[in-house]
């Protein structure tokens, strides 16, 4: 062996590591991350935008705690939420599970670990009179509802339609796991500039996966909006 060299069997210490021994480093955003946390939000939506749909969701400071796109020209429905308005962030993603179906399921995915959180599915029928959602855990067992909160106001709502409907009768959901309330999403009543409040406060016991409820607000302005 001459000068310089290693022994046959003798291990490189400079050799770089092959392609299976690099493994990427996980990224993941902290779900006890108070970003998630807060007891009210207030989304906001862009009345003017021409093509999809985009949100902003603010604590109760007024600062920015997620933002929402929706994916226009799109066969299913795809909405992502992110931690800034560049996007660079993606914390979760809202796909519809097929196309055109009135009685449609959407996935909630939390982008930075690629599970599934739950699941959302619009109540067909239900919706015809009153908006009504169920929500499903991860195995896609329901586990609760969101629902409008007046059967009588969502009827008002349908008969007078848009910009009165939401200067008459603004919407209110209401969201349960099981029989215990978890959320309330009440609509302002200005028909110029969409706000929504999403108020945690009725889960004392914290039933409801918050990523979830951010995925709900996100979804219900994207598709009971139309209706407005």
């Amino acid at each position: 062996m001459s000068d310089g060299q290693l022994p046959a069997d003798a291990e490189n210490p400079y050799a770089q590591p092959t392609i299976a021994e690099v493994q990427a480093q996980p990224t993941s955003v902290d779900y006890t991350n108070p970003v998630y946390h807060q007891s009210q939000y207030v989304i906001r939506r862009k009345v003017f935008k021409i093509f999809g749909a985009a949100f902003h969701i603010y604590d109760l400071q007024g600062n920015l705690a997620f933002y929402s796109k929706q994916k226009a020209f799109k066969l299913k429905e795809d909405i992502r939420v992110y931690g800034d308005v560049e996007r660079t962030s993606e914390l979760l993603c809202i796909k519809a599970r097929g196309i055109l179906d009135f009685g449609m399921t959407y996935d909630v995915i939390d982008s930075t670990t690629q599970q599934v959180v739950g699941s959302l599915q619009r109540k067909a029928w239900k919706s015809f009179l009153r908006d009504s959602w169920t929500i499903l855990d991860f195995n896609d067992q329901e586990v609760g509802t969101i629902q409008e909160e007046s059967g009588a106001l969502a009827i008002l709502r349908r008969f007078i339609g848009g910009f009165f409907a939401q200067l008459v009768a603004p919407q209110k959901f209401v969201g349960y796991i099981g029989d215990f309330p978890v959320l309330e999403f009440s609509q302002n009543r200005n028909p110029f500039v969409q706000k929504i409040q999403l108020d945690y406060g009725p889960d004392v016991n914290g039933l409801l996966d918050r990523r979830l409820g951010i995925a709900a607000a996100a979804l219900l302005c994207a598709i009971e909006g139309r209706q407005n």
